[in-house]
């Protein structure tokens, strides 16, 4: 079943989308580190085979969706940092948050 936003990843949650941050881009004063922690990539690739097996396993999207919630929220974005600091992510993470 799709989500009516289009991204995969809420489609295995269900309901209305999950990775919105809840606030418009430029409304931070853009302070917090540009960077995230390699624990929080570490557990993303936990996560990741967890999600894409069938049938998908709902609970850890939805620590993945609040993973990315939280770093939206400090103007990080999970996928474009995994593109320069943990590119063997970038593929399960694209196929899960770019919309359909």
């Amino acid at each position: 079943m799709a989500a009516d936003c289009g991204h995969p990843l809420c489609a295995v949650i269900g309901g209305s989308c999950s990775i919105t941050a809840g606030r418009s881009r430029g409304c931070t004063p853009g302070l917090a580190e540009r960077t995230i922690a390699p624990d929080v990539f570490d557990e993303i690739r936990g996560l990741l085979p967890r999600i894409d097996r069938q049938p998908a396993d709902r609970a850890a999207a939805v620590r993945l969706a609040e993973i990315i919630r939280r770093e939206a929220r400090d103007d990080r974005s999970v996928l474009v940092l995994a593109r320069t600091d943990e590119p063997e992510l970038v593929p399960a993470l694209e196929r899960l948050v770019l919309r359909r």
